[in-house]
Protein backbone atom coordinates (compact mmCIF):
# COMPACT_ATOMS: atom_id res chain seq x y z
CA UNK A 1 0.00 0.00 0.00
CA UNK A 2 2.31 2.73 -1.04
CA UNK A 3 1.61 5.86 -1.89
CA UNK A 4 -0.70 5.73 1.57
CA UNK A 5 -0.62 10.01 3.28
CA UNK A 6 -0.37 10.03 6.40
CA UNK A 7 -3.25 11.33 8.16
CA UNK A 8 -2.87 13.50 11.48
CA UNK A 9 -2.68 11.66 14.54
CA UNK A 10 -2.39 8.24 12.96
CA UNK A 11 0.17 5.36 14.41
CA UNK A 12 2.33 3.77 12.35
CA UNK A 13 2.12 -0.05 12.14
CA UNK A 14 5.26 -1.00 14.01
CA UNK A 15 4.18 1.49 16.76
CA UNK A 16 1.03 -0.15 16.73
CA UNK A 17 2.41 -4.08 16.87
CA UNK A 18 4.68 -2.65 19.50
CA UNK A 19 1.67 -1.37 21.68
CA UNK A 20 0.06 -4.86 21.66
CA UNK A 21 2.73 -6.56 22.43
CA UNK A 22 3.44 -4.59 25.34
CA UNK A 23 0.37 -4.69 26.64
CA UNK A 24 -0.23 -8.51 26.29
CA UNK A 25 3.08 -8.45 27.86
CA UNK A 26 1.86 -6.89 30.91
CA UNK A 27 -1.41 -8.89 30.76
CA UNK A 28 0.53 -11.96 30.83
CA UNK A 29 2.44 -10.94 33.45
CA UNK A 30 -0.27 -9.99 35.95
CA UNK A 31 -1.12 -12.67 38.29
CA UNK A 32 -3.99 -14.80 37.24
CA UNK A 33 -5.81 -13.33 40.65
CA UNK A 34 -5.45 -9.89 39.71
CA UNK A 35 -7.12 -10.18 36.79
CA UNK A 36 -9.97 -11.50 38.07
CA UNK A 37 -10.55 -9.12 40.98
CA UNK A 38 -10.53 -6.19 37.99
CA UNK A 39 -13.01 -7.82 36.39
CA UNK A 40 -16.98 -6.84 37.24
CA UNK A 41 -19.00 -10.05 38.08
CA UNK A 42 -22.34 -8.57 37.28
CA UNK A 43 -22.63 -5.11 34.65
CA UNK A 44 -26.54 -4.65 36.56
CA UNK A 45 -24.80 -4.53 40.21
CA UNK A 46 -22.20 -2.14 39.03
CA UNK A 47 -24.98 0.30 37.29
CA UNK A 48 -27.53 0.25 40.41
CA UNK A 49 -25.68 0.39 43.51
CA UNK A 50 -24.13 3.91 42.76
CA UNK A 51 -27.30 5.37 41.73
CA UNK A 52 -29.06 7.65 43.57
CA UNK A 53 -32.92 7.38 44.37
CA UNK A 54 -34.29 9.58 41.68
CA UNK A 55 -31.59 7.98 38.96
CA UNK A 56 -32.68 4.54 40.34
CA UNK A 57 -36.64 5.49 40.27
CA UNK A 58 -36.19 6.95 36.44
CA UNK A 59 -33.69 3.86 35.94
CA UNK A 60 -36.29 1.30 36.41
CA UNK A 61 -38.96 3.61 34.74
CA UNK A 62 -36.98 3.35 31.76
CA UNK A 63 -36.42 -0.13 32.12
CA UNK A 64 -39.92 -1.00 32.00
CA UNK A 65 -40.97 1.11 29.62
CA UNK A 66 -38.62 -0.69 27.40
CA UNK A 67 -39.72 -4.14 28.82
CA UNK A 68 -43.21 -2.28 27.60
CA UNK A 69 -41.82 -1.65 23.80
CA UNK A 70 -40.19 -4.64 23.72
CA UNK A 71 -43.67 -6.94 24.35
CA UNK A 72 -45.45 -5.16 21.42
CA UNK A 73 -43.24 -5.61 19.22
CA UNK A 74 -42.27 -9.36 20.21
CA UNK A 75 -46.25 -9.69 20.03
CA UNK A 76 -47.09 -8.22 16.96
CA UNK A 77 -47.71 -10.64 14.34
CA UNK A 78 -46.55 -10.17 10.61
CA UNK A 79 -49.27 -12.26 8.24
CA UNK A 80 -47.42 -14.90 5.93
CA UNK A 81 -46.38 -13.38 2.53
CA UNK A 82 -45.65 -9.98 3.55
CA UNK A 83 -42.81 -8.18 1.91
CA UNK A 84 -40.07 -7.39 3.98
CA UNK A 85 -39.35 -3.70 5.67
CA UNK A 86 -35.81 -3.91 4.85
CA UNK A 87 -33.85 -5.86 2.35
CA UNK A 88 -30.20 -5.59 3.60
CA UNK A 89 -27.93 -5.51 0.18
CA UNK A 90 -23.68 -4.77 0.87
CA UNK A 91 -22.63 -1.72 -0.65
CA UNK A 92 -19.10 -1.92 -3.15
CA UNK A 93 -16.34 -0.26 -1.33
CA UNK A 94 -15.04 3.05 -2.68
CA UNK A 95 -11.97 3.09 -4.11
CA UNK A 96 -9.75 5.89 -2.69
CA UNK A 97 -8.54 8.29 -5.58
CA UNK A 98 -4.79 9.16 -5.54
Amino acid sequence: MKGRSKQSGSMSRRKFVAMVAAGSAALIARPASAAAAAAPRSGRAVVTEAMSPADRKEYLRQKKSTADALKVIRGHKVPAGTELALVFRPLKSRRREG
